[in-house]
């Protein structure tokens, strides 16, 4: 493993968005005036969120200074499609919610814009999207990252192209106080469990997770399955097809590795009273020396930690785990094809997406989110210290989120059962049975396995 010593930071930001603002105004610039393709075809794309569209996280009116520059490019190489409507708006957590009910209104869709999380755990199951066949994705496959396309791949078949950045999940440390006591980095398990003491007789609580956010919990269990088992997604899907059970000695086990954490002083109870903004600050303020969350947190940590220095290191190898640690991440967003779109429409749609997955295109709209790591082959992350150490040692180990895989029951109750692992409620036995006993009310209901 390669040492993290440089992967630290204090608050810096790259200026990039007013240069690539400038690029895109001048790509809207070069566009055919749209009165000339008033004949042609009009795509319909629907995103369930605000966060479904492109360059999601920047200023409103940046935002749609890159989105329509890329939409004008794409006119001006395609005069037969005369426009492109990009509908996307309101909260992540009524994203499926607003599908449905355009849907059910037989709104016009003709593309999704489709985050990786829904459409694995619902769009798919629920018959919105198409799953797109090998001759379809074969013009634009060379430019995408083919781990970024598993995120969209369910069953075998690709059903949406990703467009975004990457995420991962990994361990975020006070680079200034591990250096201090002396903690190597990066630690191994052993070297935290010998570190507890000596951070908590310095009146800093060692790690505090965002336990009160439940649904948080099972970035923990992606982890530790992923050790007990050898393959967390496979031992997952086995687990979906009735061939290995939620509470055999693997998924037990996994339970058992979370409970380590707490039982060697390196995990506080306190994070089942700690939300996501309390975790947060208790990290930026030195009251915690680590947290364990996604690449998401990093633009919080760059505007949150100005008195020290922090860095990241991937979860560890546990004692006598079989398996080798794997994080949970993946492609965030992505285009998939309505279920619904008209014969006509497919090849216009598909020459959308691809022109998306072109890198000089893809610049446009994906580097001004300072990513990390890209879906497009050719757009490169960011140079930061932090960044380059997350692309060489835990990119290359990230895996699919399970709840990305899970019936959202399933998802639920493994939530559930880690606060009570964690809290001492549960036993991890009780907390495996917990999950098989949700799996199997969806199966004894019949709904599972999804009807096609």
């Amino acid at each position: 493993m390669v040492p993290l010593l440089g992967n630290i930071i204090r608050d810096r930001r790259p200026a990039r968005l007013a240069p690539l603002i400038g690029l895109a105004l001048a790509a809207a610039a070069l566009a055919a005036p749209a009165g000339a393709r008033a004949e042609g075809v009009t795509l319909k794309v629907f995103g369930g969120s605000s966060l479904d569209k492109l360059a999601p996280r920047q200023p409103p009116e940046a935002q749609k200074t890159i989105e329509n520059a890329v939409i004008q490019g794409f006119l001006k190489a395609h005069p037969e499609v005369a426009a492109v409507e990009w509908d996307a708006q309101g909260p992540q957590t009524g994203a499926l919610q607003r599908l449905m009910t355009a849907k059910l209104a037989d709104q016009e869709m003709d593309l999704i814009a489709c985050s990786a999380f829904w459409t694995n755990g619902a769009y798919v199951r629920r018959g919105l999207v198409r799953a797109l066949s090998p001759e379809e994705i074969a013009p634009f496959a060379a430019n995408i990252e083919p781990a970024a396309l598993g995120a969209f791949t369910i069953g075998g078949k690709v059903y949406g192209v990703p467009v975004t950045t990457l995420s991962t999940s990994t361990l975020f440390y006070n680079a200034d106080l591990f250096a201090k006591i002396g903690i190597p980095v990066p630690p191994s398990y052993d070297d935290l469990k010998a570190a507890a003491p000596k951070l908590k007789a310095a009146g800093v609580i060692p790690l505090l997770h965002q336990g009160a956010n439940v649904p948080m919990w099972p970035m923990w269990y992606f982890e530790t399955l992923s050790q007990t088992s050898g393959d967390a997604v496979a031992k997952t899907q086995t687990d979906l097809d009735g061939k290995t059970r939620f509470d055999d000695a693997a998924s037990t086990a996994a339970f058992a590795m979370i409970k380590t954490w707490v039982d060697d002083g390196i995990l506080s109870k306190d994070s089942l009273a700690i939300d996501m903004d309390g975790m947060r600050s208790a990290f930026a303020s030195g009251k915690s020396a680590m947290y364990y969350g996604g690449t998401w947190e990093i633009p919080s940590l760059r505007e949150g930690v100005k008195d020290f220095r922090w860095g990241t290191f991937p979860f560890p190898k546990m004692p006598g785990a079989k398996g080798e640690p794997a994080h949970g991440g993946g492609a965030d967003n992505g285009l998939c094809l309505s279920a619904s779109i008209p014969e006509a429409k497919v090849r216009p749609a598909l020459d959308f997406v691809a022109y998306l997955t072109r890198p000089d295109v893809a610049r446009l709209y994906l580097e001004p989110e300072e990513p990390i790591a890209t879906s497009v082959k050719g757009v490169a992350g960011i140079d930061a210290p932090y960044a380059v150490a997350l692309r060489e040692t835990t990119f290359p180990k990230t895996i699919k989120f399970l709840d990305w895989i899970w019936p959202s029951e399933v998802a639920t109750a493994t939530a559930s059962a880690i606060s009570g692992v964690v809290g001492g409620t549960l036993t991890p036995e009780a907390a495996g049975a917990s999950v098989q006993a949700a799996f199997q009310t969806l199966v004894d209901d019949g709904t599972w396995p999804p009807k096609d």
